[in-house]
């Protein structure tokens, strides 16, 4: 069910206030969440490439969503119509610091999306199946952008298919 004052209009009232102060410290809590590290016997010679096994073993697991692997159902997050800018800043960097603590690092393009839309992708992301990172020193990224468009970080702009083979000559 959700909450009521998720459907009303962008706020700064003391309920919606309240309510993000809550979910921040759930974001924190949720930091000890992380999957316990992959018990591995190695021979001494080969203890130096124990991230490296670590982290295959990781991948050779199930991928699980991150909903489930960060213990934080994705419904919790209010839509970023309803929040105000400061809002949006908090919850974007509790997501990423979240992230950042299980392996996981959200790349979005520079200047590509603005705070409201980086936001609304992270929590869109929340449904994605990835790796579970037991013990491991390794990052999995998350692309928060399409393949298909191409972004021209100097221009700020999406490039059309032409202009992009005349850059790359094709």
């Amino acid at each position: 069910m959700t909450p009521n004052y998720l459907s009303q209009k962008p706020c700064k009232n003391q309920a919606m206030q309240q309510y993000l102060t809550q979910l921040l410290e759930l974001l924190r809590e949720a930091h000890n969440n992380r999957p316990a590290p992959l018990y591995l016997e190695l021979p001494e010679d080969m203890e130096c490439l124990r991230d490296v096994i670590t982290m295959e073993k990781s991948l050779e697991e199930e991928e699980q969503t991150l909903e489930h692997i960060l213990g934080v159902p994705q419904n919790y997050f209010p839509p970023e119509n309803r929040l105000t800018d400061e809002q949006v800043n908090q919850l974007t960097e509790g997501i990423l610091d979240l992230w950042h603590a299980f392996h996981y690092e959200a790349d979005f393009r520079n200047g590509e999306f603005d705070k409201r839309q980086q936001y609304t992708k992270l929590v869109e992301k929340w449904k994605d199946h990835v790796p579970v990172f037991r013990g491991t020193t390794g990052t999995w990224h998350l692309e928060m952008y399409d393949y298909e468009m191409y972004w021209d970080e100097k221009e700020m702009r999406y490039l059309s298919d032409e202009e992009f083979d005349a850059r790359h000559n094709f």
